[in-house]
């Protein structure tokens, strides 16, 4: 498909996976900094190390949320803020819909099945680490309940609920929780008592 030489930005930031992932980025890390202040204000402070988990996490969260429910009306604001007027881009809000018949086997490596498959897989990871204690258990039910309630988002933002999507997240949680935990047991059975290696 050709594009002419001053759309290159527009198109590349506008409509594809990296430009969808740098729209929400600036959102993310606002997030993330916005709770690192509320964190340092009060007075009893956690360890800096688990703030900037909890921080990793909430910048996370709210990626993934603006990537899944909102970026319609993300890619409208930066429209604005880019090119001073509409964008043409449409918001339609309860207009979505639902796709309930599994057959992501039938697209394994295309660019939406892979794209699921990543959208979950830090959440494992940064999740026992922001909340110390958290078992793989509990890590596993938080992963799905929060990917059940994007997923359930969607139709309100005009955008479907796929069963596609509700397994190749489970999945992506599943397995990062369990690497986590494995590694983590692994790496704690090989130090000493005196838990040096």
């Amino acid at each position: 498909m050709y594009f002419p030489k001053d759309m290159t930005f527009q198109y590349f930031f506008f409509e594809t996976y990296p430009g969808y992932f740098l729209q929400v980025l600036p959102v993310a890390l606002a997030a993330a900094g916005i709770w690192y202040a509320l964190r340092r204000r009060g007075g009893r402070r956690a360890p800096v190390g688990r703030t900037l988990w909890e921080c990793a996490f909430v910048g996370y969260l709210t990626g993934l949320i603006c990537l899944v429910a909102l970026l319609r009306v993300i890619q409208v604001l930066w429209y604005f803020l880019l090119y001073h007027g509409e964008s043409g881009l449409r918001l339609f809000w309860f207009d979505g819909n639902f796709d309930l018949i599994p057959d992501f086997w039938n697209r394994l490596g295309d660019g939406e099945t892979i794209g699921n498959l990543l959208l979950f897989l830090p959440f494992g990871v940064l999740y026992p680490l922001s909340h110390p204690g958290a078992s793989w258990r509990r890590t596993m039910l938080a992963g799905w309940a929060c990917m059940a309630a994007v997923e359930l988002l969607q139709p309100i933002f005009g955008r479907a609920f796929d069963v596609n999507d509700v397994i190749l997240n489970a999945l992506s949680v599943a397995a990062s929780t369990l690497a986590f935990f494995l590694l983590r047991k692994a790496l704690t059975k090989g130090k000493g008592p005196d838990g040096a290696g």
